[in-house]
C-alpha cells in the first residue's frame, strides 16, 4: 500500500478539499506506481461517493480521507484498503461515543483518549475497505481487524491504514508527504 498526505490551509472549502484529495491520489500514482509510468489514470465516484481508481484500464484499490488541515490518499494493487485521519487534539467530547460503544468497537480498549482514536480510525478505515456501514462496524468489537492496521502519527493527526490482506509485509506500507503546492494554500 502506498499512502501520501499533504497539509493544507484549514480555510479551504469542502469542494477544494475534495478536489485536492483526488489530485493527491493522482500525484501519488504518477510518482510511486510500481511498474513503468502509468499511461491512463482516472478517478470517478461510486454511487456511495467512494473513489474508484482506474490505472491503464484496470481497477486499483484506493481510499481517501481528510480532516481540517490534512488530506491523505492511498492505493494498493493487491487488496482492498481503507484509511482514516483524525485530529487527536480535537476539543470534541468523545466520552459519549466512548461510553455508548464500550461493548462494540471499543471492547478490550483502555478507554483512554489515545486508545479511543486508535479504535475510531480503525473502525472508519475498516468500514471504507469492507463497504460495511460505519454504524454497523461500530457495534462490533474490532479484534481481528487490529492485525491488519498500521498507524502513523502526523502531528496533530493520527492516520490509520487498514488492508484486508494482512499477509502483505508490514514494511510494504509506505507513507510519503507530498509537496504542499495547492494554489489555495
Amino acid at each position: 500500500m502506498v499512502i501520501g498526505y499533504r497539509l493544507y490551509n484549514e480555510a479551504a472549502s469542502k469542494k477544494q478539499v475534495s478536489a485536492a484529495a483526488k489530485d493527491l491520489l493522482l500525484r501519488l500514482v504518477k510518482k510511486y506506481w510500481p511498474a513503468t509510468e502509468p499511461q491512463r489514470i482516472s478517478i470517478e465516484n461510486s454511487d456511495s461517493g467512494a473513489p474508484l481508481l482506474n490505472v491503464n484500464g484496470y481497477p486499483v484499490y484506493c481510499s481517501l480521507s481528510h480532516k481540517s488541515g490534512c488530506i491523505a490518499a492511498a492505493y494498493s494493487t493487491t487488496s482492498t484498503i481503507g484509511i482514516d485521519l483524525e485530529n487527536v487534539q480535537t476539543r470534541k467530547d468523545y466520552h459519549r461515543i466512548r461510553d455508548y460503544y464500550k461493548d462494540g468497537f471499543l471492547a478490550g480498549s483502555t478507554l483512554t483518549k489515545s486508545d479511543f482514536f486508535h479504535h475510531w480510525t480503525l473502525a472508519e478505515a475498516f468500514a471504507k475497505a469492507s463497504g460495511v456501514p460505519l454504524l454497523s462496524v461500530l457495534e462490533r468489537p474490532l479484534h481481528r481487524q487490529k492485525h491488519s492496521a498500521k498507524y502513523f502519527q502526523i502531528e496533530p493527526f493520527l492516520l490509520c491504514a487498514y488492508q484486508s490482506d494482512s499477509s502483505e509485509r508490514e514494511d510494504a506500507v509506505l507513507l510519503y508527504q507530498l509537496d504542499n503546492d495547492n494554489q489555495w494554500q
